[in-house]
C-alpha cells in the first residue's frame, strides 16, 4: 500500500501534476547514436519536391514585418501604440552579428518544418548575464532535453560536432516544435511520417542516374562453361568494360568466345515505372504540407481562380500558423527575459493573407449606397461616415434637402377655368396635356426615386444575408457530391455520375424563408410609398405556398447545376486506374473554385420574384394610383427592351401586372438579372 505521506510529498515537490519522467532518472545522453532528425533534414537535399516546399514556406515565414507594441488598456488592438526602441525590437531586427532577421528565421523554419523542431539559444554578456544580447539557430539533432521528475525540465544539452557536450539552463534555450503524441519533449514534422516515400524518390532518381553512368544497359550474366583462370577472368573484364561501359557503348552487339553465354536478367524502366512512382512521392509530399499544388508552380490543371485561392490558403493555413507560433515564442519566452522593460510589449506580424479586392470593392459600394440611404433620411454626414467607417478623405457639405417633404405644403385654389394641380400633371403623365407645372414633374421623379432606392436597399441586404447564410449549404453539398464520386470511383461505376443527388430540404427553407420575409418587407414599403402622398393602403399577406413552390424550383437548378459540374470535372479526371481519393479531391478543387455569379443571380432572380410579388398582391388591393409608372433605374446595365420600358406609364392594374407578371419586365433579356419594377402615383388627398 501507497503511503499517503509519500504521495503528498511526491505532490509537493513535483512542478507538473502528473510524471512525464522516470523517478530514478539516468539521463541517455546521445553519445554514437544517429538521430533520427538528422535523416530528415538531408532529405531536403535529396528530393526536389520536398526541397521546394520547404523552402518556399520558410523564405516565406522570413520576408514579413515585424513590430514591437504597447498594448492599451482597452485591450484592443487598434488601440496600441508601436514601440521603435527596445533592445529586444533590435535584437530581433538582428539576432547576431553574422545573421539578418530573415536568414535567422528561414533557417530555424526549414528546422521545424523538416523535423517539427526549432530551437534558438540565447547568447549573454559574461558580466551582466541577465541582458540577452544574442540569438543563434541551431540543429534539432544536436539537441537533446533533459527531464526532471520533479521539475518536467531540468535543461538541455547540446552536442558540439566533436561531441563535446554543452549543457545548458532553462532561460539559455527557446524551442518551438510541433507537438509529438508519443513524447511532450520533442517535436515530430511532416518528413517523419513520409520518410520512406521520400526515400523511394530518392532511390529512383539514383537508379535512373546510375542506369547511364555504369552501363548502358540493365546488368546480366555471363555463363562460363567451366571455371576460368585469373588471367581470363581479368582479359574478360577489361575488354567488358572497354567496350560496354558508359553511355557511348550504349547497344554496341557483345561477342562472347570460349562458350561464354549471355543471360538477359534485365528489367526496363517501364517495368519499374519510376514516372507513375515518382508522381505519386510528390503528391504524398504535398498532401503532408498540406501544400497548395499552384503554389509549386504546376500548371497544368491550374486557372486563375483556383491560383488564386491557392495563394490566399498558402497564407493563410501554412505561413499565419508558422508566425503565430514565432509569436507565441517571442511574447511569452523572449520578452520575459528583459524584465520589467518589456512589461506590457508585445510583438506582432504583417498580415500575410491577401487582401480580398473584390470582397473590399463590394463593402465598399455598400457602405456607399448606405451612407446615400442614411444621409437622405436626414442623419448628419460625419456621423454617417463614422458609423460606417468611411474613409477620412470624405468631406460633407451639409445636409441634402429632404427628397419629400414631411408635411405637404398648401396648395393655392386653382381658377375656375384651369384644372387642379394634381390632375393637370396626371393628365401630363397620360400624355392628355402638355406639361404645365416642372414642380409637379420633378416631384414625381423624386418619389421615383425614393422608392426605388428602398426598394434596392432592401434586396440587397435581403441578398448578401440570403447568400452568407448560403455557404453551410453550397459546403454540405460540396461534401455530399465530394462523396458520391468518391464512392462511384471505388464501385467503378461511370454511369453512376448522372445520378448524382443532392438533400435540398435545408436549401428550400432557407430560401423560403428569405423570400416570405422580403415580400412582407415590400408590402410595407408599399404602405410607406403611399402614406407618402396621403394615402392609406393595407400591406398584403405574402403567399408563402406560392413563393415556396417557387424556392422549390430555384434550389432543384440550382442542386442540378452544382451536380453537373461535378460530374463533368469528375469525367475529365477518371481514367484508366484512378484512384478515388485523387478524382474526389481534384472534384472538391474544382467546385471550390466555381465563380458565385450563377448563385448570385438565381437567388437575386428568387428574391425579387418575392419583392415584385409583396408590391403587386399588396397594389392589387389597394385605392388605385392615377398611374403606374415602369422603373429600371436600378439596373446599371439594362438591355434594349428594359430601356424602352423604363418610365412607361401605365393607367390601370391589370396592364402593369402584365408587364411584370413575376419579377422582372416580361421582355426583359437579362433574366433573372433584371431588377424593374412598378412605382405607383396617387393623387394627393
Amino acid at each position: 500500500m501507497r503511503s499517503p505521506l509519500g504521495a503528498l510529498a511526491r505532490a509537493l515537490t513535483n512542478k507538473s501534476p502528473v510524471p512525464y519522467a522516470a523517478r530514478n532518472i539516468r539521463h541517455a545522453l546521445p553519445f554514437g547514436h544517429r538521430n533520427d532528425a538528422e535523416a530528415q533534414m538531408r532529405a531536403m537535399g535529396s528530393v526536389g519536391t520536398l526541397f521546394a516546399i520547404v523552402h518556399r514556406s520558410s523564405n516565406a515565414t522570413s520576408q514579413l514585418g515585424w513590430h514591437l507594441w504597447r498594448k492599451a488598456p482597452s485591450g484592443k488592438t487598434e488601440d496600441r501604440v508601436e514601440v521603435t526602441s527596445h533592445l529586444a525590437l533590435d535584437i530581433w531586427s538582428r539576432p547576431n552579428p553574422f545573421m539578418p532577421r530573415q536568414e535567422f528565421v528561414e533557417t530555424f523554419q526549414q528546422h521545424k518544418d523538416l523535423v517539427g523542431e526549432a530551437w534558438w539559444v540565447v547568447a549573454r554578456s559574461p558580466r551582466m548575464r541577465s541582458i540577452p544580447l544574442e540569438l543563434w539557430p541551431v540543429r534539432p539533432d544536436r539537441m537533446y532535453p533533459v527531464p526532471d521528475p520533479a521539475e518536467f525540465l531540468a535543461g538541455y544539452i547540446y552536442t558540439g560536432p566533436d561531441g563535446e557536450q554543452v549543457p545548458l539552463k532553462l532561460d539559455e534555450v527557446i524551442q518551438l516544435r510541433l507537438p509529438n503524441p508519443l513524447d511532450i519533449y520533442r517535436g515530430m514534422g511532416p518528413v517523419q511520417a513520409i520518410l520512406a516515400d521520400l526515400d523511394a524518390t530518392r532511390y529512383s532518381a539514383e537508379w535512373n542516374r546510375n542506369f547511364f553512368v555504369n552501363s548502358a544497359l540493365p546488368s546480366g550474366i555471363i555463363e562460363a562453361p567451366e571455371n576460368l583462370g585469373d588471367e581470363e577472368f581479368n582479359e574478360l573484364r577489361d575488354r567488358w568494360d572497354e567496350q560496354h561501359r558508359g553511355v557511348a557503348a550504349a547497344h554496341r552487339v557483345a561477342i562472347l568466345e570460349g562458350g561464354l553465354k549471355w543471360v538477359d536478367r534485365k528489367f526496363t524502366q517501364r517495368d519499374m515505372q519510376f514516372a507513375e512512382l515518382r508522381e505519386i512521392s510528390r503528391e504524398t509530399i504535398r498532401e503532408a504540407f498540406g501544400f497548395p499544388k499552384a503554389m509549386l508552380g504546376s500548371v497544368e490543371d491550374v486557372n486563375r481562380a483556383n491560383a488564386d485561392a491557392g495563394e490566399v490558403m498558402f497564407a493563410r493555413w501554412l505561413i499565419k500558423p508558422r508566425l503565430e507560433a514565432i509569436k507565441q515564442a517571442l511574447n511569452f519566452e523572449f520578452l520575459p527575459l528583459f524584465g520589467d522593460t518589456a512589461r506590457d510589449l508585445e510583438f506582432d506580424y504583417d498580415d500575410p493573407v491577401p487582401e480580398d479586392r473584390e470582397a473590399a470593392n463590394a463593402e465598399l459600394t455598400a457602405k456607399a449606397q448606405a451612407a446615400k440611404m442614411y444621409v437622405e433620411a436626414h442623419f448628419n454626414g460625419n456621423s454617417v461616415k463614422e458609423a460606417l467607417e468611411l474613409p477620412d478623405a470624405l468631406e460633407w457639405e451639409g445636409r441634402p434637402e429632404p427628397a419629400v417633404p414631411a408635411i405637404a405644403p398648401p396648395v393655392p385654389a386653382p381658377a375656375p377655368d384651369e384644372p387642379p394641380a394634381a390632375a393637370a400633371l396626371l393628365a401630363h403623365l397620360r400624355g392628355e396635356l402638355p406639361r404645365a407645372q416642372d414642380d409637379d414633374e420633378d416631384r414625381v421623379d423624386r418619389l421615383v426615386e425614393q422608392a426605388m432606392n428602398a426598394i434596392r436597399t432592401a434586396f440587397e441586404s435581403a441578398l448578401e444575408a440570403l447568400l452568407a447564410a448560403w455557404d453551410s449549404i453550397s459546403a454540405a453539398w460540396r461534401r455530399d457530391l465530394v462523396d458520391q464520386v468518391r464512392q462511384a470511383v471505388d464501385d467503378d461505376d461511370v454511369a453512376a455520375l448522372a445520378r448524382l443527388v443532392l438533400d435540398t430540404d435545408d436549401a428550400e427553407t432557407e430560401l423560403t424563408t428569405a423570400m416570405v420575409a422580403l415580400a412582407r418587407a415590400a408590402a410595407q414599403q408599399v404602405v410607406d410609398e403611399a402614406a407618402a402622398q396621403g394615402v392609406n393602403v393595407e400591406p398584403a399577406d405574402p403567399d408563402e405556398d406560392g413563393l415556396g413552390a417557387t424556392a422549390v424550383v430555384v434550389v432543384a437548378l440550382l442542386a442540378a447545376g452544382l451536380a453537373g459540374a461535378a460530374a463533368r470535372e469528375a469525367l475529365r479526371v477518371w481514367g484508366p486506374d484512378a484512384q478515388a481519393n485523387d478524382v474526389a479531391h481534384q472534384v472538391d478543387e474544382h467546385l471550390r473554385s466555381l465563380s458565385d455569379r450563377p448563385l448570385r443571380d438565381e437567388l437575386g432572380g428568387a428574391l425579387h420574384h418575392a419583392q415584385q410579388s409583396g408590391r403587386m398582391d399588396t397594389l392589387e388591393d389597394a385605392p388605385d394610383p392615377e398611374v403606374w409608372i415602369a422603373s429600371e433605374r436600378n439596373d446599371a446595365n439594362s438591355c434594349q427592351p428594359c430601356r424602352d420600358v423604363d418610365d412607361e406609364r401605365f393607367t390601370d392594374y391589370a396592364t402593369a401586372r402584365a408587364a411584370y407578371p413575376v419579377g422582372a419586365y416580361v421582355s426583359c433579356l437579362g433574366r433573372t438579372r433584371c431588377r424593374g419594377t412598378i412605382v405607383p402615383i396617387w393623387e394627393e388627398s
